[in-house]
């Protein structure tokens, strides 16, 4: 991949002077200590080692972005993953010096009047989630054309990264877990709220308590962007619905963790759905894989609607009946089979949770910054095909912005028509049937099978033990 052309310093210094992030006084000091310098990678080094700039903000600026570092009261440090409408940002409070994440709107979507309900939903219905297992939020705002949420900041992994790194996770640390998760849905269910988006990746993973020592890992609810209000006078307009309102025939969610029911109607979810997604999530946490891997998004609904995963403890036959019996429970089909409430689960897992450390470490910190000297007189190495320490997407280059590239959100609603060209001319009742016809030609096929078995065996045992 092709990366941004070296630029002077001269350059990179007055990148550094738009962008505000520095005091007067302070570019004074790095205006001449940078005498003789001719290339500003060397000069971004020697920051980000000091720790006056960030890596995010050298090489940000080494690519020509220049504004929107700060936004309002607030410094942006790092990005720290993209969510349902924007990319969150990891900041810090210019007074208070309260380090924070910032969940930016996407400012292709800003200008609609969805986007903006959506936005005022998420800030409104968070504000009211005040619980140990739910991710603080502190403030609503807009800079400009910038719509932002200002959030807790939570120092570790979300649990679908810590999977993808470590594998599946214990099975006492797997339970504890879910049942934090189940905690913090329960404070949702008693104000009347669906989150409608659990997933591993919405599960995040604080290391450090407040006084900055370590802890044996909370669990952060957090995206409640597609959360539904079912108490009277909604924010929907106090017309009572309490609902989010989108097209027909389309689905909100993400396909691996979506229950039966929210794939047939967004509206009609209770919070049974959350605990049927924190069941596959459970599944994920167990096993490394998705309940139906492979295939595409219709084929995932249709087969979480009709088809059984493959169990748990055939894929890890570590896991004790009684677990896999709760996992199985949490994924029935029918809402009716499940746990019927966030606080049933979590006394159903107690006996089976072990806290600990996950044994997590920041992939960016083990790796070396700096391979070389920092130092202003060093020798510059040559960039290789590997990349260079600030390596930046091309494609983001001729903007100015520093919060440029935000993308829309992932889990808009998507038509069903829109889901795969295949099957555009087929309808959501159409599939299921066709599912549902394969399933049984496999049954017709199984038993037939069983009973040649069946019939050779009792053949066989005639000739051999014949008298």
């Amino acid at each position: 991949m092709p990366f941004p052309p070296s630029i002077a310093t001269d350059v990179f210094l007055a990148n550094l002077r738009q962008s505000k992030l520095l005091r007067e006084d302070e570019l004074t000091v790095v205006e001449q200590e940078a005498r003789g310098l001719e290339r500003g990678k060397v000069l971004a080094r020697a920051l980000v080692a000091r720790g006056v700039l960030t890596r995010f903000q050298a090489e940000k600026l080494l690519a020509g972005r220049t504004k929107n570092f700060i936004l309002g009261q607030y410094v942006v440090l790092d990005q720290i993953g993209v969510g349902g409408m924007g990319r969150v940002f990891k900041a810090r409070h210019q007074t208070m010096g309260r380090v924070v994440a910032l969940k930016v709107l996407s400012s292709s979507l800003v200008r609609t009047d969805r986007a903006q309900e959506l936005f005022q939903r998420e800030a409104r219905a968070i504000a009211r989630l005040l619980h140990p297992n739910i991710v603080a939020a502190y403030d609503a705002n807009q800079v400009d054309n910038r719509y932002f949420l200002v959030m807790e900041y939570v120092d570790g992994p979300n649990l679908d990264q810590l999977v993808r790194r470590q594998g599946p996770l214990p099975i006492g640390l797997s339970c504890d877990y879910i049942r934090q998760a189940a905690n913090g849905l329960q404070c949702a269910f008693n104000l009347g709220m669906v989150h409608r988006d659990i997933k591993p990746a919405n599960l995040l993973l604080q290391r450090t308590g407040n006084d900055g020592q370590p802890t044996n890992g909370i669990i952060k609810l957090t995206d409640f962007g597609l959360a539904r209000l079912n108490e009277t006078g909604s924010l929907a307009g106090g017309d009572g619905s309490g609902t989010l309102l989108v097209r027909d025939n389309s689905v909100m969610g993400t396909p691996d963790y979506l229950s039966p029911e929210q794939a047939r109607d967004l509206h009609q979810t209770d919070i049974r759905s959350d605990l049927y997604s924190l069941g596959c999530t459970f599944y994920y946490l167990l096993t490394g894989s998705v309940p139906f891997p492979g295939g595409s998004t219709l084929e995932k609904l249709v087969r979480h609607g009709v088809q059984e995963p493959t169990p748990v403890e055939h894929l890890r036959l570590d896991v004790p009946q009684e677990v896999a019996a709760i996992v199985q429970r949490l994924m029935a089909k029918a809402p009716a089979d499940r746990f019927q409430s966030p606080a049933e689960l979590s006394d159903a897992l107690t006996p089976f949770a072990i806290s600990g450390p996950s044994g997590w470490a920041d992939p960016r910190r083990s790796e070396p910054l700096f391979p070389s000297d920092p130092s202003f007189e060093g020798e510059v190495e040559e960039e290789s095909a590997s990349g260079p320490e600030f390596a930046v997407h091309p494609s983001s280059w001729d903007e100015s912005n520093a919060l440029a590239g935000t993308v829309p959100p992932d889990m808009s609603a998507t038509p069903l028509s829109a889901i795969r060209p295949s099957a555009q001319s087929k309808t959501f009742a159409s599939v299921l049937e066709e599912e549902r016809r394969r399933l049984r030609q496999v049954l017709l096929w199984t038993a037939v099978t069983l009973g040649g078995l069946a019939l050779l065996a009792g053949i066989l045992f005639l000739l051999l033990y014949r008298p």
